[in-house]
């Protein structure tokens, strides 16, 4: 039986994509209406935060060690916590700060994909309503250039592959729906076409980020539904995983050996839940599949060296 063991006392208000960096043995993540990136190294035990002047919805590794991508508002910048190094690399939603960034991972081409959404943080952090389906699906290649893959997102979340890379899967939270799109990458470019429902209203909750094991299995975390989604490719539901809080947001395999899930959850809404917003982590028989790092470029690499 998995256990969920609360590691870091955060109280996050949105805790949300975690990522397991190897080289470094330690796990980021961010809490989304905390505007703050946190880093956790296991095997100490030792927290460090950082403060940003927007939301922090998703980070991805990147080809240059040290370095991280990061979704701040409705931009992308390039960030290392060796110093607190900034530097702002492209705007992406450009109807912020009506509109925001969510969900983003790398694809194994370099890429970035990042899902947007009507704005639900105000400026101090705090939530305001958002309706409508007018979010988007982006990819941002290596040299900058943004590019709409799909639209009509209340909100954007789960953003893995399959292990053999023909499978891209994405979710709409509000339409309570992850669908499948046909994977195609030529070279440095990929594209996702041809959607259709992978799982809908697969369990209680809805679907909210997700990671990929190496069996082809996707682990979908489920906001208000206290628990973890194992959804087999062929979009059966095999197993449910309890957690001790409602708001699950997201989750990521690290550890020596794939085998360690970290998860990231969520204290707004749930604020007399103790344990609520904290990051946990669990044991699982299977590693996580790999995951993709956004490729910097020559002139790019060059720019942050010279900040090195």
């Amino acid at each position: 039986m998995k256990v969920a063991e609360s590691i870091v006392w955060s109280r996050d208000l949105c805790g949300e994509s975690p990522v397991w960096d190897a080289a470094n043995k330690c796990v980021y993540w961010t809490d989304i209406n905390g505007f703050a990136i946190r880093r956790l190294f296991p095997a100490t035990g030792v927290v460090d935060s950082w403060k940003f002047d927007a939301p922090v919805t998703a980070l991805a590794l990147t080809s240059l060690d040290g370095w991280l991508i990061a979704a701040v508002g409705g931009r992308l910048l390039f960030w290392s916590a060796d110093g607190d190094r900034r530097v702002e690399f492209a705007a992406v939603e450009r109807d912020w700060p009506n509109h925001r960034l969510n969900d983003g991972a790398a694809d194994a081409e370099g890429n970035f994909w990042v899902g947007s959404m009507p704005n639900n943080v105000a400026a101090d952090g705090s939530e305001v309503k958002a309706e409508g389906f007018t979010g988007s699906l982006y990819r941002v290649t290596p040299d900058g250039d943004v590019s709409v893959r799909d639209r009509d997102f209340g909100i954007t979340n789960t953003i893995v592959w399959s292990p053999d890379r023909s499978t891209f899967y994405c979710a709409c939270t509000v339409r309570n729906v992850i669908w499948a799109y046909d994977y195609v990458a030529d070279g440095a470019s990929s594209d996702a076409t041809n959607r259709r429902v992978f799982a809908e209203k697969a369990g209680a909750g809805f679907p909210d980020g997700s990671a990929m094991d190496e069996e082809g299995f996707v682990w979908n975390c489920r906001w208000g539904g206290r628990g973890i989604l194992r959804i087999a490719p062929n979009g059966e539901v095999v197993e449910k995983i309890e957690m001790p809080v409602s708001n699950i947001t997201h989750c990521a395999f690290g550890g020596d050996d794939g085998k360690t899930l970290f998860v990231t959850t969520a204290s707004m809404g749930a604020e007399s839940e103790e344990m609520a917003g904290n990051l946990f982590s669990m044991r699982v028989p299977v590693p996580g599949a790999p995951v993709g790092r956004f490729l910097i470029s020559p002139e790019w690499k060059a720019r942050l060296g010279r900040r090195a």
